[in-house]
């Protein structure tokens, strides 16, 4: 079994626990290497870090179909398989008795007259912003062409249910479970009586369309990434990626039961 561990070294701790599973896994007998990224040679891939490393490397191993296990070295690890105390649980992912959490990921389309389209997938969301100027930006959403709402807000939030727990869930959305195909629309800090998400099958294709002033843009990030400029004559069409995040389960521990611990329990 060829395994690329890929850590995030700016995260404090992670050299030495990176260490401490290739070790571990040479002693096991697997064909273990420290790695920058997935190269599509690998049988699956462990990631190393707090959530946003999960996150990245899990998105770049879809693109070749392979399965990544997330191992925290950070603060919540909501999306981690196994934490820093129980690397003695990789002889089971040498062994292959593990089960696999696939996870849909979204397509973030942005379409400019004269220009080629540019293509993004995500596995959390796709974040809409105004620019600099504290101005609010118009922003209307169609579903299948159709109009579903038009909105004066800070900005718009689109997310797959894996991101439901992140922005989406900090700007008031719900939080839905990732054995779900769905998108969830939120707005940010809407000028409205009304600030409520909508939720659309993941069957359906969502056209977002922004307005603002000249001396206002506005920008779309995907997973937290660089903001990407888009024009009052752009639209971003959303859409279910031909791509899908697979996480690595060693663990019983079902969704509901991470979220009471890794974020309900944090109130207290």
């Amino acid at each position: 079994m060829k395994i690329a561990v890929i850590p995030n070294l700016h995260n404090d701790g992670v050299r030495a626990l990176t260490d401490d599973i290739l070790s571990q896994l040479d002693a096991l007998g697997a064909d273990a290497a420290e790695a920058t990224a997935p190269d599509g040679s690998e049988d699956l891939i462990i990631a190393v870090g707090g959530d946003g490393t999960t996150l990245n490397i899990a998105k770049q191993a879809a693109l070749y179909g392979l399965e990544t296990l997330g191992i925290n070295a950070g603060r919540l690890g909501f999306m981690s398989g196994l934490e820093r105390n129980e690397l003695s649980l990789l002889s089971e992912l040498v062994n292959g008795c593990y089960t696999v959490d696939e996870r849909m990921m979204l397509c973030a389309r942005i379409c400019e007259a004269g220009k080629p389209d540019r293509e993004y997938h995500a596995l959390n969301d796709a974040v809409i912003t105004r620019g600099d100027w504290a101005r609010l930006i118009d922003i209307s959403v169609l579903c299948d062409g159709r109009a579903v709402t038009d909105t004066r807000a800070d900005g718009l939030i689109v997310s797959t249910p894996t991101g439901s727990t992140a922005y989406t869930m900090a700007a008031g959305g719900p939080v839905v479970s990732p054995d779900n195909a769905c998108f969830i629309v939120t707005p940010i800090c809407p000028h409205s009586l009304m600030n409520r998400s909508i939720i659309f099958p993941a069957d359906k294709e969502l056209e977002v369309c922004v307005g603002s002033d000249k001396n206002n843009g506005s920008y779309i990030s995907i997973d937290g990434n660089e903001s990407i400029p888009i024009s009052v004559n752009s639209k971003i069409v959303i859409s279910k990626s031909r791509y899908t995040a697979k996480l690595i389960k060693l663990k019983p521990d079902n969704f509901y039961e991470i979220l009471n611990k890794k974020i309900l329990e944090r109130r207290y």
